[in-house]
């Protein structure tokens, strides 16, 4: 008589989440002597818990994860000394159990493939959400182990919860513009095709991406300190945007910020199983709050002040005045000062617009944390024109300011009168 492999595989330490309870795993029972399949072969015996709900708490500590949507196994032998033609040749293999997850609390004893003792034999198991090994996939693992005959053997086997939605929260609403150094934890859910969290190592990593191109001073990502390292892995790329790739629950990302006013960056995760199974993928957007625009400001870091009517262009006697120009200035905190050193631009810009008839418009190099514009005649033609100050940002509340443009002419005659 053969003892039997026991696989006493610890597949779920903690339930996901979805509600109270406990997540401490009753202990298997021991396995039980089963009679050979075939002329020297074993029957391993896999004991399956599977919790009913976790506690909150769990998320932090990295429970492994067997998810409570579970209603069936498929167990397979994939390999016999690393040859899978040979474990193909194994009947049967692979072997499926439906499982009734409310009684499967204290652990459901299931049985695997033949296999034969003596060498290196390699399982996966794979659970799913419905009966006869069909549905979606919530769970998979693997595990080898070289049995001894007449031995009591033992291994475990590590499941991994298998992605199907992704959320991203956490993404800060009131962060202003012009403030450096803005931090915060966002939060990362995945969640399996059951709906329940999945509590522990995931089957393919996370990825958490941060288009911005403009990382010194806007948004990049960063890993939740202090789980840095393997598990977490953020990277810069080429300088224009940063990623995340998150391999386990424990782990998190931190949203960046350096106070640029910039358009709204779109956080986006990825998966490679959320992708082959049709899954939902979410986003998280921020958007600054963004400071107004205003004119002929100073180098003050706190306010700009001030502001002219405009640029009145003119000629005396109808005498052309073409060429000669006039300058106003504007800034907005967050954009134009520094460090960020952005220009602001008109609408009409250069010789478009109703400008054009008398007068091109400029903009200069920033100058005390400003942008200035420039209007020079053109042409000995009357006119008035509205110049639209902007940013080009599309999350710009703050009413954009104008100034006008004109040209004037002036002239004074004088006449003698003959007398008799």
């Amino acid at each position: 008589m053969r003892k039997i492999l026991s696989l006493a595989a610890v597949l779920a330490l903690a339930a996901c989440g979805g509600g109270g309870g406990s997540s401490t795993p009753t202990s298997p029972p021991p396995p039980q002597q089963t009679t050979a399949p075939t002329s020297g072969y074993v029957t391993p015996q896999f004991t399956i818990v599977i919790p009913a709900s976790a506690k909150s708490s769990d998320r932090g500590r990295k429970p492994n994860f067997v998810s409570p949507g579970t209603h069936s196994v498929v167990i397979t032998l994939t390999s016999v000394d690393g040859n899978a033609g040979t474990a193909s040749g194994i009947h049967p293999n692979p072997v499926e159990t439906d499982l009734n997850p409310p009684n499967c609390t204290a652990g459901c004893t299931v049985s695997g493939p033949p296999s034969p003792p003596g060498h290196l034999d390699a399982y996966s198991v794979v659970t799913y959400d419905t009966a006869g090994g069909t549905g979606a996939q919530l769970d998979r693992g693997t595990t080898s182990i070289t049995p001894t005959a007449g031995q009591n053997n033992t291994a475990t086997i590590t499941l991994m919860g298998i992605p199907f939605t992704i959320t991203i929260a956490g993404v800060p609403t009131t962060w202003h513009a012009n403030t450096a150094s803005q931090t915060a934890p966002l939060t990362v859910t995945v969640a399996d095709h059951a709906g329940a969290t999945i509590t522990g190592t995931y089957a393919s990593a996370v990825t958490i991406s941060d288009p911005d191109s403009e990382t010194t001073n806007g948004t990049k990502l960063t890993c939740t300190a202090p789980n840095t390292g393997s598990t977490c892995t953020a990277t810069l790329n080429a300088g224009s945007n940063s990623s995340l790739s998150i391999t386990d629950s424990t782990n998190g990302a931190t949203l960046n910020y350096g106070g640029l006013a910039e358009n709204p960056v779109t956080l986006a995760s990825s998966n490679a199983d959320v992708t082959a199974n049709s899954g939902t993928a979410g986003t998280g957007t921020f958007t600054p709050v963004l400071n107004a625009i205003t004119s002929d400001g100073t180098n003050s870091t706190t306010a700009y002040t001030g502001g002219g009517p405009g640029i009145d262009l003119f000629t005396l006697d109808n005498t052309s005045s073409i060429g000669y120009c006039g300058t106003v200035k504007y800034g907005e905190l967050g954009f134009t000062n520094t460090p960020y050193s952005k220009q602001l631009t008109t609408n009409p810009t250069g010789n478009t617009g109703a400008c054009s008839t008398f007068a091109s418009l400029a903009t200069g190099a920033n100058v005390t944390n400003e942008t200035p514009f420039t209007a020079t005649a053109t042409a000995n033609v009357t006119g008035v024109c509205t110049v639209t100050v902007t940013d080009s940002l599309t999350d710009q509340t703050n009413g954009l300011p104008t100034f006008k443009v004109t040209y004037t002419t002036s002239s004074v005659s004088a006449s003698s009168k003959h007398r008799k």
